[in-house]
């Protein structure tokens, strides 16, 4: 059991890990949520609902123990970090709430996860294997073809992450700027840009989802739609899940395994191929440009085949 001293449940308005939770976006609660659950564990709380756990108590050496636990379990420094990360946006609301004091904070934040990195993982998409997945798409007669189509040629198009397609509302899409207005990470309001192809895409399924309305009937607010068996259009929003089967679907009807974040990857690698690092995280929205760095999936014969062009 932990050594942490036994502490009465804290109300919500007061309690900092359901005030941290709560500043989040739902996509990223379900994630810091395992994570917390995960390193209560670890710190001696197993059988106990992390709302229980008196966050506020947590010492330095407590986050110390919890990195070196996940070091000697394999963890990644990426994994290390999210953590860490997430034990610190406790604490900052346990600070926030008068919990405890700027001392105490500055303390827990010295605390560094593991250092080090890993090599990028994923894959990159070339220009062929899209072709591929929109010609097995344009095979596919269901209204899943037209529909996966149009989700693949998003997703590659624009660099948006699932989560921001799943969002996407008719009414944030300008079809003749070709942009998307989307609400990334941090809650923050971005716009996407797509071209024309990937539009050509987007309208064919649009086109077809309105023809299927009965009359009288509005279209819907959102752009995806779930379609169940037997090829019925339902009225509900497609969900993460579904993106995930799309690509695993259409990626073995190709013979290649992919993940949705892979039309990410390669939607950056390919701006920084074409123009250059500085571009790319302008377009994919990120803070810090060794991030978009961390996005580059040229393969080692790319980066051989440069390298051999240096002759003495």
């Amino acid at each position: 059991m932990s050594d942490l001293p036994h502490a009465a449940p804290l109300p919500d308005v007061q309690n900092p890990l359901v005030q941290y939770l709560a500043r989040l976006m739902p996509s990223s609660q379900l994630t810091l949520k395992y994570v917390l659950q995960d390193a209560a564990d670890r710190l001696g709380f197993e059988d106990v609902d992390i709302r229980e756990v008196p966050w506020h108590l947590l010492q330095p050496g407590h986050v110390t123990s919890l990195v070196a636990a996940l070091r000697e379990d394999g963890y990644a420094p990426n994994t290390s970090s999210l953590y860490v990360n997430a034990v610190r946006g406790v604490m900052n609301e346990a600070w926030r709430l008068s919990l405890i004091d700027q001392d105490h904070l500055l303390k827990m934040r010295s605390v560094k996860p593991a250092q080090g990195t890993r090599l990028g993982t994923g894959r990159n998409l070339k220009r062929s294997l899209i072709r591929d997945l929109m010609d097995v798409c344009a095979a596919d007669p269901r209204p899943q073809g037209l529909r996966d189509a149009a989700v693949i040629a998003i997703l590659y198009g624009s660099g948006m992450r699932k989560s921001e397609s799943v969002n996407l509302e008719l009414a944030q899409v300008d079809f003749t700027e070709r942009s998307l207005q989307v609400v990334g990470k941090g809650n923050k309001q971005l716009i996407k840009y797509a071209p024309p192809w990937a539009f050509d895409k987007l309208n064919a399924w649009l086109a077809f989802r309105r023809e299927q309305l009965p009359e009288g009937q509005v279209d819907d607010a959102f752009l995806f739609n779930r379609i169940r068996r037997g090829s019925h259009i339902t009225r509900e929003r497609i969900t993460k899940h579904a993106i995930y089967y799309i690509a695993r679907q259409r990626g073995h009807q190709v013979g290649v395994k992919i993940m949705p974040h892979d039309f990410r990857r390669s939607f950056i690698t390919r701006v920084i191929e074409e123009h250059d690092l500085s571009i790319a995280q302008k377009l994919a929205h990120h803070t810090n440009i060794q991030t978009t760095a961390n996005y580059d999936m040229r393969d080692d014969n790319e980066r051989r085949r440069a390298v051999d062009r240096y002759d003495y």
